[in-house]
């Protein structure tokens, strides 16, 4: 429960720091590492790093950690703007397709949504 109000807490509290990238970045991975470890509580440790491990979910296991990972190393090291805002975008779709994989359905729409996405994209920007 700590864990999921402290995940809870990171993510209003990077609200507000959005004219900051960097910080703001810094504080949503502090909070997605808590929700994660909120999972891992919750299903066991063990479980969990099982779960996240099996063929299924191992692509969805590397974007994050490596987006993670990227986002710390651009954001507390490098101290790149640009870069730590790709590496947290790609954080939050991770985290997010990670959360909707978890829904009745909710890997099917999140295709769905980001095929729709990608052509309306496509169509609209002269590329």
């Amino acid at each position: 429960m700590a864990l999921t109000l402290g995940a809870l807490m990171c993510f209003c509290l990077a609200w507000l720091f959005m004219l900051k990238p960097r910080k703001f970045v810094s504080l949503f991975t502090l909070g997605s590492v808590m929700a994660m470890a909120s999972f891992a509580v919750l299903n066991g440790p063990v479980n969990h790093l099982k779960h996240i491990c099996s063929s299924e979910r191992l692509p969805f296991t590397v974007a994050y950690f490596g987006s993670l990972f990227a986002t710390l190393y651009f954001s507390i090291s490098v101290r790149s703007t640009i870069f730590t805002l790709i590496f947290g975008a790609a954080q939050l779709v991770a985290l997010l397709w990670y959360y909707t994989s978890y829904l009745p359905g909710g890997t099917t729409g999140l295709r769905f949504f980001s095929k729709f996405f990608i052509k309306t994209v496509k169509t609209t920007l002269p590329v």
